[in-house]
């Protein structure tokens, strides 16, 4: 999935990127478990999640499921 928003700078939160109730930006309205609930259901799946973003370009997820 890919989209034009505003991007995620992964530098500064990459590593929080997946973590609950983690928010990367404060003028939109969310809880911080989107992408938290996302990963967890795939690794209950045997599958992954990658992220490429740039920030003010947009985000693109990558979801790879294993043929196990």
């Amino acid at each position: 999935m890919k989209d034009n928003g505003l991007g995620i700078d992964l530098e500064r939160h990459g590593d929080n990127l997946f973590k609950l109730y983690k928010r990367f930006h404060r003028d939109v309205s969310g809880k911080g478990m989107g992408l938290f609930i996302v990963k967890s259901q795939l690794e209950a799946m045997n599958a992954s999640i990658t992220v490429d973003s740039e920030v003010g370009v947009g985000t693109t997820f990558k979801i790879i499921f294993n043929n196990s």
